[in-house]
């Protein structure tokens, strides 16, 4: 990203921060259990069996009987990284979102900003706060191998189901998420990318078709929405190329400023979704979501949670 978008993104974050700091909330969605996640049947049983042998440190640890509360804080992981496991999530193997923050954020500040946390104590999901390693600002050489190795560390101290492994950021960390299902598509099942940065990921070949949820404001003065060439639509797009879907979007106006653009015909069940809020900006993203009707947390999570890993 140019060194003018990166200094805006760090002066940002605060405002960011302080954003998603409000109580009140909205939702699109009103409902109380969770669908299965997108697999066949004879897939299903593989996955279960391949997460059920899957880490020895998991089987006998934090899946075993008696297992203890896992802590809030993720031990033994290179990145300072929150942890939440609600009771929901407790006793049997889970999802995990890894939520990564916006530029010069913490983990702390991304828990506020996405409201990840509540969402996952109504529907039963894991989420992980980790903080960026290098004031605060997540780069490829300084993160990518201690993000690998933090999930490693949650998946030790917390039972989670290697299977439904998801990664989700703002801004800087939508940018490091994009890196993640680029570069380790064998481990996250899907993504959901707020206002993320577009640029300078690198080579892009994912192992397999990965679904992608892109939200994005028409307004953004940090990530423009049209810029020169329309780089977010033509990013959205990119991914349904990699992903073999059909070269047309079918689009559904939510609201007023809300509209929905699909890419139909993936390969391997995947989905490619965009969320165009018309108005948006970039700090603002996330609480001018909330105005419009549109919960990010629930919304993220109800694309999240009908992906899985293909069976091994």
């Amino acid at each position: 990203m140019r060194p003018l978008v990166l200094a805006l993104l760090a002066t940002a974050a605060v405002a960011l921060a302080a954003c998603g700091s409000s109580s009140s909330s909205s939702s699109t969605s009103s409902a109380s259990s969770d669908p299965p996640a997108r697999t066949s049947a004879p897939a299903a049983a593989k996955a279960s069996t391949s997460a059920a042998t899957s880490g020895t440190a998991q089987a006998g640890g934090a899946c075993g009987a008696g297992a203890k509360a896992a802590p809030s804080k993720v031990p033994g992981a290179p990145l300072d990284t929150l942890l939440r496991v609600p009771a929901k999530a407790r006793g049997h193997r889970a999802p995990l979102i890894l939520a990564l923050h916006f530029a010069s954020g913490t983990g702390s500040q991304m828990e506020q900003a996405t409201r990840y946390t509540p969402e996952a104590r109504r529907a039963g999901f894991v989420v992980a706060y980790p903080t960026a390693s290098a004031n605060n600002f997540w780069s490829i050489d300084g993160d990518l191998d201690k993000l690998t190795k933090t999930l490693d560390a949650v998946e030790r101290v917390a039972c989670i189901d290697p299977s439904r492994v998801y990664v989700s950021g703002i801004s800087n960390g939508g940018f490091m998420a994009t890196v993640l299902i680029c570069r380790m598509a064998s481990r996250i099942a899907a993504a959901a990318l707020f206002a993320p940065g577009i640029g300078g990921t690198g080579t892009c070949a994912p192992a397999r078709p990965v679904s992608v949820l892109e939200v994005h404001g028409t307004s953004d003065p940090i990530v423009p929405y049209g810029g020169p060439s329309g780089e977010v639509p033509q990013f959205v797009a990119g991914w349904a190329r990699r992903d073999g879907c059909s070269s047309r979007a079918t689009s559904q106006r939510r609201t007023a400023v809300v509209t929905i653009f699909r890419w139909p015909g993936c390969r391997g069940g995947a989905q490619v979704e965009h969320l165009r809020l018309t108005g948006g900006k970039h700090i603002e993203l996330l609480p001018q979501l909330r105005a419009a009707g549109i919960d990010p947390a629930r919304t993220a999570w109800a694309f999240l949670r009908t992906h899985r890993l293909p069976a091994a």
